[in-house]
Formats: C-alpha cells, structure tokens, sequence
C-alpha cells in the first residue's frame, strides 16, 4: 500500500482488544524513542536503559540495539494501564506506526494485524495513509532515523559490521546513553580536540535534543570518517607531527 491508500482505523476505550497489541511483542527503541521516553519519564539516560531495556547485538552489522523489556506473564509494556499508555505523547515510532509498518525498502506499508486480530480496522474512521502518518506525528521520529542511517547505512559498516567491543561501546553511548555522552564531552579531551562554536557548546550542556545531534556527528565522523566535526588547528599540528616521526622512525637508519 502506498500513502494515498484509504484505510479504516480507529483505536479507542471500549474496544475488545483495547491494549492488547501493548503485550508480547519485540519493540526496538530508537535514540529519538530513548530520548523521548527517558525524557518524559524524568529519569538520567542510564537509569532509564537499566530498567526499562535490555541491550542487543544485531546479527548482521554488529550494532547494539536497545529492546523495551515487557512485565509479568503476559509479557505487558510497561506503560500500559487497563485505561491505556501513560506515555501517549512520547510512545515509541512503532507505537505510533500501528496497525501499519514500513516495507524493508521504506516505500510501501502493510497491516501488522488482521481485522480479526485489531478489530479497530472494523471502525468506520476512514484515513488515506498520508493523513494517519501525519495524525501520529511520526515524521520527526522518521527524521532522526534518516539521519542515522547515514551511519547504520554506510558502505564500510555494511560491509565491515561494528564488531569491535570499543565501537560498539561507542555507539550504544552516542545513541542511547546521552547523559553518559554528556559527561564525555564535557569531561574528557573532546572540546580540546574539536572547534565547536560557542553557541554549540553552550545548547548541549541542557539541551538533549541538539546533545543527540552532536553525537550523531560524532558517530560520523568516528565510524564513516565524515567531515563533520572541525578539528582545531594545533591539534592537526600535532598529529601531522606525530605522523612524521613515526614515518622517520619507520625508515632506513
């Protein structure tokens, strides 16, 4: 199906099978999803991660992946109640996606549920694709996953994987953890090393949203070698320097 296809759905109170698509079922969180999330619930970035994730190994690309951990038998989210989502306006994409997905290719979309199953595809609310799309807000989750594939999807981690244990270390940080990369940033060489503009330095020291774009540029310029984040000039002096005696030393005596 495409977005200019009309479909019927309409998820409400009353309904049978009213949360029931909330329990026994894999949902894979984003960064966006972690940082809205761990936002709304106002808890540190890492706290969040312990309780309420469990952290996972892609088999292809050797990437973490961050998993929401279901409650009790039934395998419920843990932000559903009998009354609905206590977290409704900062639910995850896939949340946000139902009844429908993405093919793997992006361009096209299908019913994860028979009517039978969901039976809010009986009701008589009719939506094109477009319009249910833009009714969840999705776009900004589907913005930030853009972005990010622009690392997840690139030549050399396609064809490499992200199998070393530092790596994958980073990423998950640079992804997940914010308040950890907070620290890092802030805490280590990183602004010793890279000329970010005041203003920059500044809106990350509170702003989680433009933290999460810094390290997405960080992650470029680690893993896909991106000309993102300028270097200063006396650390280039210095690993240029640094470059030169070891090819002098590397030579004939």
């Amino acid at each position: 199906m495409d977005k200019a296809r009309v479909i019927r759905f309409q998820c409400r109170p009353g309904l049978p099978c009213f949360t029931a698509c909330c329990q026994d079922v894999n949902i894979f969180l984003s960064a966006y999803d972690v940082l809205r999330l761990k936002k709304r619930l106002g808890l540190p970035s890492g706290e969040f991660l312990s309780r309420y994730t469990k952290t996972l190994i892609s088999s292809s690309g050797k990437l973490p992946l961050v998993q929401l951990k279901m409650e009790g038998q039934e395998k419920r989210c843990p932000f559903v109640t009998p009354e609905g989502c206590t977290v409704y306006e900062d639910r995850p994409w896939a949340c946000r996606m139902y009844p429908l997905d993405r093919t793997d290719d992006g361009g096209k979309f299908f019913f994860l549920a028979a009517d039978n199953v969901c039976l809010g595809r009986r009701e008589s609310v009719q939506w094109t694709i477009e319009e249910w799309l833009l009714s969840q807000e999705v776009e900004p989750y589907e913005d930030m996953d853009r972005k990010f594939q622009v690392v997840t999807c690139s030549p050399r981690l396609l064809s490499e994987g992200l199998s070393d244990p530092k790596l994958q270390q980073m990423f998950w940080m640079a992804s997940y953890d914010l308040d950890t990369f907070r620290r890092f940033v802030f805490e280590s060489r990183f602004l010793q090393k890279f000329d970010l503009e005041p203003e920059t330095i500044e809106l990350v020291r509170t702003d989680d949203f433009a933290l999460l774009h810094l390290a997405l540029r960080w992650l470029q310029f680690g893993l896909v070698c991106a000309d993102v984040l300028p270097i200063r000039e006396e650390v280039k002096k210095q690993e240029m320097a640094r470059a030169g005696k070891t090819e002098g030393s590397a030579g004939p005596s």
